[in-house]
């Protein structure tokens, strides 16, 4: 159950991160097992700051409000990439393991079953975003952090360009893997490329 104080930090999270879907308020309701009554207080708060926007599409009883981040709040962009740092902190063990990447690459996404069940999981899956003439550089400092590792890193790097591509696709995988995992490095570069997707 998402708390009343965390309530709008998860509903803009999973605005960013659900960016594939039409949000609706019985989708955010349930996706994070909250009210209709809840889910509406939180939004209608969050409009009065102009973080988000509600749109009636339909008429009467059969219309749908459509829930979209503002981004023409530039605090939106702010505030979502300090939610995203706030997450990654809590996965500080693989912040330390991938820190040289932070400075060779746009963002970085961990995701798969080594957030959920590291004991298990089979390998450490991550997305790296860049330019391309850093592929090479990135290549070398996986070989170099994945000797400090037992696991396998299965690493994959695009451009922009390609990753968006991937994106819209629509590559389920990828897609995945904003939803469900964590932004580890370059979060305000990974909510400026979010935006310009969902906008």
């Amino acid at each position: 159950m998402v708390t009343r104080n965390l309530a709008p930090k998860m509903v803009l999270l999973y605005l960013l991160k659900d960016f594939s879907s039409t949000h609706t308020i019985t989708i955010l309701a349930k996706e994070l097992d909250l009210s209709r009554v809840g889910i509406w207080k939180i939004l209608k708060k969050l409009e009065e700051r102009k973080y988000l926007s509600l749109k009636s599409v339909g008429k009467g009883k059969t219309s749908t409000l459509i829930v979209n981040i503002n981004w023409e709040n530039h605090l939106v962009e702010k505030m979502l990439s300090f939610y995203l740092t706030e997450e990654a902190v809590k996965q500080r063990r693989w912040q330390v393991n991938f820190a040289e990447l932070e400075n060779v690459i746009d963002f970085v996404i961990l995701y798969g079953s080594i957030l959920h069940s590291p004991q298990e999981a089979g390998d450490i899956d991550i997305v790296g975003v860049t330019a391309k003439k850093n592929f090479v550089k990135i290549a070398e400092v996986i070989d170099n952090i994945q000797k400090t590792q037992s696991k396998k890193i299965h690493a994959i790097n695009f451009t922009e360009s390609e990753f968006n591509m991937e994106l819209q696709k629509p590559n389920k995988a990828f897609i995945d893997a904003i939803k469900k995992g964590i932004i580890l490095f370059g979060q305000e570069n990974f909510v400026k490329f979010m935006r310009d997707i969902i906008k």
